[in-house]
């Protein structure tokens, strides 16, 4: 069986196999199906990641949550937990722990404060398991948060099944292109 280090290369890897065509395509259509959550449209604090080129580009979430009049925050680690700080387009970056980019102010806004969560991942199940960069740090953030919780997958991210370990956290909702208005 394959661990879950050797199964995050191999998601890298294929994340790596999207066209920027698809990708695009994908992540136009993902971003449409948030907004149309009622976490979305209920949320007046959203927490997104600054993303890698790995990932699903964030910069369009962020972008429409301020065109909505809602407050973004981004995670920063802080003597190893991960915390989130406020982020608006006058924030300062500088790079983080794990070349991760992250304001540089240092004043954490608090979990009850945040009324949706953006997950990243390299991998997820339609059930909400999800394979993430390995670190933990949101897994141990989640541990106590109660809002909502989404994550957004391209295609090679939609997994049968992941592993999951005792500390491993639920994502409340994952959408993929394949997801439908109900």
């Amino acid at each position: 069986m394959i661990n879950k280090s050797e199964q995050r290369q191999l998601q890298k890897e294929a994340l790596k196999t999207l066209s920027i065509h698809q990708k695009q395509t994908e992540s136009n259509r993902l971003y449409q199906l948030l907004f149309e959550t009622a976490a979305w449209q209920e949320a007046g604090t959203i927490a997104v990641t600054l993303s890698m080129p790995i990932e699903l580009d964030t910069a369009p979430i962020i972008e429409a949550a301020w065109s909505a009049n809602k407050k973004t925050v981004v995670p920063k680690i802080v003597n190893h937990q991960m915390i989130f700080v406020p982020f608006d387009d006058g924030s300062s970056l500088q790079t983080g722990q794990l070349s991760i980019r992250e304001p540089v102010t240092e004043v954490a806004v608090s979990a009850n404060k945040i009324d949706l969560v953006i997950v990243p991942g390299l991998a997820f199940t339609r059930s909400g398991a999800r394979l993430g960069f390995g670190a933990g740090y949101y897994d141990r953030f989640l541990v106590n948060y109660t809002g909502k919780t989404i994550a957004l997958a391209l295609s090679p991210q939609i997994k049968q099944n992941i592993p999951i370990e005792a500390h491993d956290q639920l994502i409340q909702e994952v959408l993929t292109v394949h997801t439908t208005k109900e």
